[in-house]
């Protein structure tokens, strides 16, 4: 537990037990189902506003290079006019790095600290929005990476690589768009909780969560077309595969044609016995694969 007193107080909780839980409910008379839901994780970004304070979960994506995708975090937010109370179930680097910028920037902390609860949210939710926009970037670099090998003949590699990334823009989307619903939630009643003037910030940082989304539609509309570009080299590759081995199969139809004659009795009779018929015959078929050969070569078929 972190706690930072001044005009207005925040108190951090990472991984809380019902100890904390009962320090918090001293600290202000809570909603017992609220404080029973900080115990866990919830399952939705929401914000509740009750007669002298807010409740707002807030969840952010965080890239895991072992799933090779997106996963959720979760900050519960308990807000009075007076006192923060953030509430977390591992360590989050938006935190720590407010946290340290609290303690090491004094114009940052009195211009947080300062006024109301309202600002301090602000600053808090624009940190943890850097955040999330920072985590867009092994997306753009892995967008980069793949436009610089499409041409390079690793058309079933790049298959799976596309595959990992699709399923990392999917799951960041999944994580952050209902924060739009909450920044937009948080706008209207920000405004009646802090008064009028608080409107303006909270739009800001709705606006902020947008260019997010727009970037996030970007990578989505970029993988798309390495998809499709990726898919017509594959498919290319394969049907020039099924095309040589048509042509090939083609060239050997007069040798299997010159076989199937010998399985005919009399054709086997006269030119078994033979042998100037039989050379003949194969010299013909050898001449007529060769020229066909020739031929394929010269349209580019082989």
């Amino acid at each position: 537990m972190r706690i930072i007193k001044d005009k207005l107080t925040w108190i951090d909780v990472q991984d809380p037990t019902k100890k904390d839980i009962e320090f918090i409910r001293k600290q202000h008379k809570f909603h017992p189902i609220i404080l029973d839901e900080l115990l866990h994780p919830s399952a939705r970004s929401r914000v509740e506003p009750y007669e002298n304070y807010l409740f707002m979960t807030y969840h952010l994506p965080i890239y895991d290079r072992n799933l090779k995708s997106s996963r959720r975090a979760e900050v519960d937010f308990l807000i009075t006019k007076d006192k923060i109370i953030t509430v977390h179930y591992e360590d989050l680097e938006p935190l720590n790095n407010f946290w340290r910028r609290l303690n090491n920037d004094k114009n940052f902390k009195d211009r947080t600290l300062g006024e109301n609860t309202g600002r301090t949210i602000y600053h808090l939710i624009e940190e943890i929005l850097s955040f999330s926009e920072r985590q867009l970037r092994h997306i753009e670099e892995n967008v980069t990476s793949l436009s610089g090998e499409l041409f390079k003949n690793k058309e079933g590699q790049l298959l799976q690589r596309i595959s990992y990334l699709k399923r990392d823009i999917f799951d960041y989307s999944i994580i952050s768009e209902p924060q739009k619903i909450l920044l937009e939630s948080l706008r209207d009643v920000g405004a009646r909780f802090w008064g009028e003037p608080m409107k303006i910030y909270f739009s800001d940082l709705a606006g902020d969560h947008l260019k997010i989304m727009q970037q996030l539609d970007n990578f989505k509309e970029t993988v798309a077309a390495l998809e499709g570009t990726n898919s017509q080299l594959l498919n290319a590759k394969t049907n020039a595969v099924m095309q040589r081995f048509t042509v090939l199969a083609f060239l050997t139809f007069p040798l299997v044609l010159l076989t199937s004659f010998f399985n005919v009795k009399i054709i086997d009779d006269l030119i078994g016995s033979n042998p100037v018929i039989f050379g003949s015959s194969f010299i013909l078929v050898l001449i007529v694969t060769i020229l066909l050969l020739i031929f394929f070569r010269r349209k580019g078929w082989l």
